[in-house]
């Protein structure tokens, strides 16, 4: 089996599982940071850095709380497409909807921008916020 074979076997498998491709136009600078985390973290793609800052996002942020953010028009965009789970997909569309369905890469640099840098787990984050309250 050649590697684009296997590359298209575990897509198919991804998007047989619920996976979706959220195909997004990133500023550079956005796209940096991405690849900055993904060796910060020793995760293997851009595809899991984009699915746990949405994951971290989904998890302490409500869909109606973002507010819709200019960029400056000399910002130059690149484009991928990670594939993500189902259920990440659908966080991303409802935030999409809350601004008259804008490109996936605005949404996402309005999540990274909630999220930042620290793609530490939410549920430890939230069990140690608990049990520091008396």
């Amino acid at each position: 089996m050649s590697m684009k074979q296997l590359v298209q076997q575990q897509r198919d498998e991804l998007y047989a599982s619920g996976h979706r491709n959220l195909n997004m136009a990133l500023s550079e600078g956005t796209i940096q940071q991405i690849d900055l985390m993904k060796k910060r973290y020793r995760l293997r793609s851009r595809d899991q850095v984009v699915a746990r800052v949405i994951r971290k996002c989904s998890a302490t942020v409500d869909p109606d709380s973002f507010v819709q953010h200019a960029t400056s028009p000399a910002t130059q965009y690149r484009r991928i497409s990670p594939i993500i789970a189902g259920e990440l997909a659908d966080y991303v569309k409802q935030v999409q909807r809350r601004f008259r369905n804008i490109g996936y890469g605005p949404v996402f640099e309005m999540i990274f921008a909630e999220v930042g840098t620290d793609l530490s787990n939410t549920a430890v984050q939230l069990e140690l916020i608990r049990s520091a309250d008396p």
